[in-house]
């Protein structure tokens, strides 16, 4: 089968979104030819993608789509046709694809807002949709009246993400994006000011780490700058250029895991803003740090509270939760046992099997 793979957002991020498409490209390749369709050949893109995923992709060919925003409807359509399966994550725009086989469109964004006539008229030519997550799905057939055929969740490697010798440190991975515009705020600003908090009451020998960078545009610089500024004078580590190694360390060195993305908001009225589904807590997980997250979006999806993590839904809440991991070692021993258990439900052999059933190969 000759497949291509094309998402928007691929040649500027290293993010989960990336990591899920790749790692689709990863499952296919020991079977079949594989396009990933760029806006311009960069020699350096797949050295990229393998540092930074430690995925598999030497045999993935790079191929340049007419996906520019100077490139036509037709040229699109056309383009496709090179295609047996034509797999598409969208940021919400549509074309009407033609390949030959199968023509699969995936949702990693729980749109509220609805489509038109016309886009929904090319909707109906992606035979099968799928999402990130049931709380992507929920809205989008709630919002978009629409069926989703398959819940397709990301891959965690435990060969990757494993535990190390445990020190005393709160984590939050996730990039810094501001809380104007509507953007997918991570709530940095609210963790910073919550181990603070604590630390003013009496909290010793703990660390919070900060791992992220800033995403495009001065207004993300802004908020990272911003958030620095609230952490001085507080045992806060912020690794905003860190190696993937970094990353790596973080997580296994982590007790702790916060998450925090759309706090304070709305989820009914803007699921946009909520965590989609966040597979940074799985990557946690598996690195055996215990998630503390909120209780909103697609963190329970993940997370049982008091089996393999905790929820919360306000800050006393995360604050009082967060202490009983502190001081009841046994208790955060054994949900840090069940937090690994948890992970291995995103094995990249359970999701490199759902990628062949969405595809029927």
């Amino acid at each position: 089968m000759k497949i291509g793979l094309y998402s928007p957002f691929l040649a500027d991020n290293i993010g989960g979104g990336e990591r899920y498409l790749l790692t689709v490209a990863e499952c296919l390749l020991p079977d079949h030819e594989v396009d990933l369709i760029v806006p311009s050949i960069d020699l350096q893109l797949k050295s990229k993608f393998i540092d930074n995923f430690h995925l598999k992709l030497e045999k993935l060919n790079l191929v340049i789509g007419p996906f520019s925003p100077a490139s036509s409807f037709l040229s699109r359509t056309k383009f496709t046709r090179n295609y047996d399966i034509f797999y598409y994550v969208t940021d919400g725009s549509f074309f009407i694809p033609r390949a030959k086989k199968i023509n699969a469109v995936h949702f990693m964004i729980p749109f509220n807002r609805r489509p038109g006539l016309w886009q929904k008229h090319k909707l109906n030519f992606w035979q099968i949709k799928t999402a990130n997550s049931f709380f992507t799905k929920n809205y989008l057939e709630k919002n978009w009246k629409i069926k989703i055929n398959l819940v397709h969740w990301g891959a965690v490697d435990p060969a990757v993400f494993y535990p190390m010798k445990k020190k005393n440190i709160f984590l939050n991975v996730g990039r810094f994006f501001s809380p104007f515009g509507n953007k997918h705020c991570k709530k940095q600003d609210f963790l910073v000011k919550t181990f603070k908090k604590m630390c003013d009451k009496g909290l010793t020998g703990w660390q919070l780490v900060l791992n992220g960078s800033a995403d495009k545009g001065k207004d993300n610089f802004n908020y990272l700058k911003r958030v620095r500024r609230l952490a001085k004078g507080y045992p806060i580590i912020f690794h905003n250029q860190g190696s993937f190694k970094t990353l790596q360390q973080d997580y296994g060195r982590a007790k702790i895991y916060w998450h925090a993305t759309g706090y304070g908001l709305d989820e009914r009225a803007n699921p946009q803003a909520m965590e989609h589904l966040g597979m940074s807590t799985v990557e946690a997980m598996s690195a055996g740090a215990v998630p503390a997250v909120i209780n909103q979006g697609g963190q329970p999806e993940i997370v049982t509270h008091e089996v393999n993590g905790l929820l919360w839904q306000s800050q006393s809440q995360l604050i009082s939760r967060t202490l009983t991991l502190i001081k009841d070692e046994p208790f955060r021993e054994k949900l840090a046992k069940a937090a690994r258990q948890r992970a291995e439900d995103f094995s990249k052999a359970k999701f490199c099997q759902q990628t062949r059933r969405i595809f029927n190969l």
